[in-house]
């Protein structure tokens, strides 16, 4: 009977403070909380990249184009708006030099980037940090070639951006560019897009 007697007790106890004040009040603030799903720190590791930047060849320090990069969506997404200030990119067949966005993206496990130029271009790289460096890859072959393109912060704040690519089928990379990413504190009017 004192077994019962002090389960019973205890049960009293526990109901006692499920119907307390405080009890319904903290359930109805846990209700009321405000859930922003990208704000977790593993959906702001590409963060370094966000801002309005200076590009130079890493090599030779020439001025390549401005960048703005920034988050949208509720911040579950950069953004990125590439405009080219030399022909780096450029084919012999279209006049004129090549403007880009890009949508970045992750999904709790990877990253996902799509693409899109006003030269025809477009693809989907996927991947993930390795490091402090984050490694996307084409998963399909774009004209014969798997893309390779990374991102990793330095320490005075730069940040280098390295794209190659691979022929199907053989073992060498060629880099198709290596560049410093700079903050645009002087605030150059980025030219007007096309």
């Amino acid at each position: 009977m004192k077994n019962f007697l002090f389960y019973v007790s205890i049960l009293l106890s526990f109901l006692a403070v499920l119907v307390s004040p405080s009890y319904a009040q903290d359930k109805a603030a846990d209700k009321n909380k405000i859930i922003v799903p990208c704000a977790h720190p593993m959906f702001r590791a590409l963060d370094f990249w966000v801002g309005d930047w200076q590009v130079y060849h890493k090599d030779s320090g020439k001025l390549a184009g401005f960048d703005r990069v920034g988050r949208t969506l509720k911040g579950c997404a950069i953004q990125q708006s590439w405009i080219s200030l030399d022909d780096h990119f450029s084919s012999p067949m279209v006049p004129f030099r090549m403007n880009g966005k890009s949508l970045t993206a992750f999904d709790g496990q990877n990253w996902t980037q799509f693409w899109v130029d006003n030269q025809a271009g477009s693809q989907v790289i996927k991947g993930n940090f390795e490091g402090d460096k984050l490694i996307l890859t084409s998963e399909t072959p774009i004209m014969g070639h798997i893309y390779k393109l990374t991102w990793q912060q330095k320490k005075d704040g730069t940040v280098e951006h390295i794209a190659r690519r691979q022929k199907q089928g053989e073992d060498i990379w060629q880099t198709l560019f290596d560049f410093i990413y700079r903050k645009n504190i002087a605030h150059f009017v980025n030219p007007e897009e096309e």
